[in-house]
């Protein structure tokens, strides 16, 4: 007080006195202006004149009592009409205390004995300075509390000040975070209303504690909604007395936030063992299926796939799978006969992504709807599989909750892998199948890259394409060319835009040849249709284009899917081939892609010719890994082939 005080007392202070004996008005204000340098004296005669005096800038009245016409009590009541804080002394007679005290009761702020000029000046000056001093210390409290409140109640976090156990403050942001209104908040125990059973302790613990606090915790809000806060508590003065201040900051879509990214890595995770673990269609899609099914809102999750009839037969089904024998899902080739409003059926259709919320009434219902809420389903989430123009399907995810938009996008993303997964593992097991559909098709568009290296080469000359391997951004093509020389394949190499020539070597009467062309180009457009390459002849500005394609899969979508990317794509022949069961396929059986590529592009490119032609460096550099990593497949592809015809051949003698 006392430092607010000398603070205060250093401006000059403007003083009004009144009185209507001017000769001791004069006199007093003369003396008063010795005793006391800093003050702004100012005289008035009467009331009316002493309110014409009474600018912004006066800082205490001082008044007689007796004057004509109208008495200081009037001057204070007019006085607190306008200024109601303003400091007001009361002059009086000796012998009048009855007076003071009836004038203390009326508003004054104090009242001064008339006796000699000099002590009266001496009196006034000390209850001047000390009726100033005190308005202008509570006006700075006041302003201080003012400016105080106005920051907390214009923060976004919420505050709470408690005394006691009993919250004595808090600011509208915490009424909007809790959903509780001020008098609810500071009527009860804010850690019982507002905080999660489960954090209570440790949030009256913090309490407690001398020291600052920071703690993640739970609230609950009155519509029962869980948010996550940071708390941060720390100790404080309050009117003198100790108290504790806390800040709630809401970091629920933070904490959401992390959530999801730890959710999407673990599902990266989940997905990049499965396709690493799995190589069937069937393993494939029930391995998709279990991952999805492991979530505790997931009623079942299944994968239905094309039938030859147009329907959907399932490939795998996780959890309860009796809502979709009640729905006739997997009675799918009449149900899409009739055009079923059922979600799974429906996005196989239409070939896109249905949500349908089952308590909805905009949603239609051919019976569905009662199989799903008889199975406890509130939403559905059915997403078509297809990939490289091919249909596979469709993924359906029904869940016991609510279903949102990110949930959707999570599933559309799953589906476009798993899509992906089915068309590399049906490619696969076109390879070793005991039948598939060869199919024989003419290409005659440039844009296709290899025909513009045939064009190059001359009328005269065959290109016969082995391997097509994708390298990101474009593809390498190993090939051998008869009826050219290296030097004309080099050249013609060369000269084409758009294609990187590698290595070109010459022997036993062709012309091996290593390149890459941008992608998308024809090799990359076979596979994502779901082909497995058997070879590409150019000549004469035609390719023909040998593919095998699983005996299950229609020929008709595979050849719209290239159609689609090059021009003049005509299939000349199409027919199923048995293939014998022989060493060869039961070794491409147990190899990876990767060692299977090994293997190929090493025996494609003279690895292992005597002397080699190629180094397992170049070799490693032409599939676009490490030596170490072409070395290591390269072993593993050569122990299956061995082991399949060593130990093969003695169990089977």
């Amino acid at each position: 007080m006392t430092e607010t005080t000398d603070e205060t007392s250093a401006d000059p202070v403007a003083v009004l006195l009144v009185d209507d004996n001017r000769d001791w008005l004069t006199l007093v204000v003369q003396r008063l202006r010795e005793e006391a340098p800093d003050f702004d004296v100012r005289a008035a005669d009467s009331v009316d004149g002493a309110l014409d005096c009474l600018t912004d800038d006066v800082e205490c009245v001082v008044s007689d009592y007796y004057m004509p016409g109208r008495t200081g009590i009037e001057l204070l009541a007019a006085v607190r009409e306008d200024r109601p804080d303003l400091p007001f002394l009361l002059f009086t007679g000796a012998g009048n205390e009855g007076l003071a005290s009836s004038a203390l009761s009326a508003g004054a702020d104090d009242y001064i004995v008339k006796t000699s000029v000099g002590d009266s000046a001496a009196a006034l000056a000390t209850r001047v300075r000390t009726a100033v001093d005190k308005h202008r210390t509570e006006r700075a409290l006041a302003e201080s509390e003012a400016r105080y409140r106005t920051l907390v109640e214009n923060v976004r976090d919420a505050i709470f000040v408690a005394r006691d156990g009993a919250v004595v403050l808090v600011n509208e942001a915490a009424t909007t975070l809790t959903g509780y209104d001020r008098a609810a908040l500071l009527a009860g125990d804010i850690v019982e209303t507002v905080v999660h059973p489960d954090d209570r302790v440790r949030v009256r613990d913090a309490l407690d504690l001398s020291a600052p606090q920071s703690l993640d915790i739970r609230i609950r809000t009155r519509g029962g909604e869980t948010r996550h806060c940071i708390l941060d508590v720390d100790h404080v003065i309050d009117d003198g007395l100790p108290g504790t201040i806390g800040v709630l900051r809401d970091i629920t879509a933070q904490v959401h936030h992390q959530r999801r990214l730890e959710r999407e890595r673990d599902t990266k995770e989940a997905i990049r063992e499965i396709l690493v673990r799995h190589s069937s269609r069937m393993e494939v899609a029930e391995a998709f299926c279990r991952y999805i099914g492991s979530d505790p809102e997931t009623a079942v999750a299944w994968v239905g796939e094309r039938t030859a009839g147009g329907g959907l037969d399932p490939l795998a089904v996780e959890g309860d799978g009796s809502y979709l024998r009640a729905a006739s899902v997997l009675d799918a080739d009449a149900a899409v006969r009739r055009d079923s409003s059922e979600p799974s059926l429906t996005a196989f259709r239409e070939g896109a992504t249905v949500v349908r919320a089952v308590g909805d009434e905009r949603a239609p219902d051919d019976g569905w709807t009662t199989a799903a809420a008889a199975a406890s389903i509130e939403t559905a989430v059915a997403v078509a599989l297809r990939y490289g123009g091919v249909d596979y399907g469709v993924l359906g995810v029904y869940n016991r909750g609510a279903n949102d938009d990110r949930e959707r996008r999570r599933l559309e993303e799953l589906a476009e892998t798993l899509s992906y997964a089915l068309s590399t593992a049906e490619s696969r097991e076109a390879l070793v199948a005991d039948e598939v559909v060869r199919v024989r098709l003419s290409v005659r568009d440039d844009e296709a890259g290899i025909l513009a290296v045939g064009d190059a080469l001359g009328g005269d000359a065959e290109l016969v394409v082995h391997t097509v391997l994708p390298r990101g951004d474009s593809e390498r093509y190993f090939v051998t060319v008869r009826g050219a020389t290296e030097a004309a394949v080099t050249d013609a190499l060369a000269s084409i835009d758009g294609v990187t020539p590698g290595d070109v070597t010459a022997g036993e009467g062709v012309v091996r040849a290593q390149f890459d062309t941008v992608a998308p180009s024809l090799g990359t457009a076979i596979a994502d249709a779901g082909g497995v390459l058997h070879r590409i002849v150019v000549a004469a500005g035609e390719a023909t284009v040998v593919v095998d394609l699983p005996r299950r899969r229609p020929a008709g979508p595979f050849v719209e899917a290239l159609a689609a990317a090059f021009d003049s794509v005509v299939m000349t022949a199409r027919n199923h081939r048995s293939v014998e069961s022989d060493i060869g396929a039961s070794v491409l059986a147990g190899l990876t892609d990767r060692q299977r590529e090994s293997l190929e592009v090493a025996y494609r490119t003279g690895y292992f010719e005597r002397p080699k032609r190629r180094s397992a460096a170049e070799v490693a550099e032409a599939i676009g890994v490490s030596r170490s990593t072409f070395t290591q497949h390269l072993r593993a592809a050569q122990r299956k082939v061995f082991a399949e015809l060593f130990d093969g051949e003695r169990d089977g003698a």
